[in-house]
């Protein structure tokens, strides 16, 4: 006999952790989640460490969850326990040995996109491995990542191995996300910050995103937030046009204005109730444009940053660090470029992922009001 790991969580949750457990490589998707009443018990991986899994979950999610311990039928181990398994004994069996079959992908509607080391030798049996892959992961197209090109947008570098058709999409929290492939990237860490940001009550605010891409927080803001308007700042233009895309797609295109070019020369100045910082590791380049953008009465502004955990700190103490230096950073920008007296204090401290050993991406919110 061997053991499975399940976290076990009401069933209305089931969908939208496993996404959270899928984009943490927690989630088992050898096994299939089981629904027994009104709960659902999700598969996650046996090496995952349960108190950090369940800390996280509680800080994301707001509610606890319980992980069993379960006892499988040992024949499965002999079986292949996931589809890049199963497309390793495939190949083996109808191409012979190829060695550099992906370890990892990322699946977009009929599209896998593949990491940029894999199936890179010539091969005369390489069509046959196409058909292989698109029968196991049930897609059309196939795309594989490239170095990413040195340029000020970072572009990706996408290589179509079958299929002409570049546009792909992606659903996430009832939102669709279009884009292409081969010219933008899609961040899928993010997914517990948009889901904070789509709980709030923005049908009364102006909000200013200052790194908009094809509209990661955008369309959260607009489509679960309500916000009266929001201004979509976006250098890039692939995702400018990816952006305007999707705006149509959600419906809400007439509350947003695109604004292309850098967020410091085309952003606006003193209409915002609420401002978006979302780069990393870490968006000071544009905190000035930020505290610029707040209207007169002041307003919140959502900053993102990477934060390294020293080793003779907490966790809560290196985010302690890294938000007192910025609350420091943003009181001296709101006392040179706002007229009056104002009050500035971090109000929420939000870690959205791992982004690397000992390595946070968090978010700050600092509200910024006229005494």
């Amino acid at each position: 006999m061997t053991v499975q790991k399940l976290l076990e969580v009401d069933k209305h949750e089931a969908q939208r952790l496993r996404k959270y457990l899928e984009t943490h490589n927690v989630y088992d998707s050898s096994q299939k989640i089981l629904i027994k009443n009104s709960s659902a018990r999700i598969p996650i991986k046996s090496e995952s460490d349960e108190d950090q899994l369940k800390e996280d979950i509680s800080k994301n999610f707001g509610y606890s969850v319980q992980i069993l311990v379960e006892e499988t039928r040992g024949e499965k181990l002999n079986s292949p326990k996931n589809k890049l398994d199963l497309l390793k004994k495939r190949v083996s069996e109808q191409c012979g040995d190829v060695k550099d079959l992906p370890e990892s992908y990322e699946i977009y509607g009929d599209l896998i996109l593949i990491p940029s080391n894999s199936l890179l030798a010539e091969s005369e049996q390489k069509e046959e491995v196409y058909d292989i892959i698109c029968d196991i992961f049930r897609v059309n197209r196939i795309a594989r990542k490239n170095a990413v090109v040195n340029d000020k947008f970072r572009s990706p570098r996408t290589d179509l191995l079958r299929g002409a058709e570049p546009w792909v999409h992606i659903v996430e929290n009832r939102i669709r996300y279009n884009f292409d492939v081969t010219k933008s990237m899609f961040c899928r860490g993010n997914i517990t910050e948009k889901m904070r940001v789509a709980k709030f009550d923005c049908s009364t605010e102006v909000v200013v995103d200052l790194f908009a891409g094809i509209g990661y927080f955008v369309l959260p803001y607009l489509v679960h937030a309500n916000a009266r308007h929001v201004y979509a700042c976006e250098w890039n233009p692939n995702s400018v046009e990816a952006l305007k895309v999707n705006l149509e797609d959600a419906g809400v295109a007439d509350r947003c204005t695109v604004l292309l070019g850098d967020n410091r020369e085309v952003a606006p100045s003193n209409v915002a109730d609420r401002v978006n910082l979302g780069l990393i590791p870490s968006s000071e380049i544009s905190w000035k444009t930020g505290v610029c953008a707040l209207k007169p009465s002041g307003g919140v502004l959502h900053i993102h940053s990477n934060v390294e955990v020293k080793s003779n700190q907490t966790k809560q103490e290196s985010f302690a660090t890294t938000g007192q230096h910025i609350l420091h950073c943003i009181q001296t920008l709101v006392k040179e470029h706002k007229d009056g007296d104002y009050s500035c204090e971090i109000i929420h401290t939000e870690c959205v992922k791992s982004y690397a050993p000992r390595i946070y991406h968090v978010v700050f919110d600092l509200k910024i009001s006229q005494k």
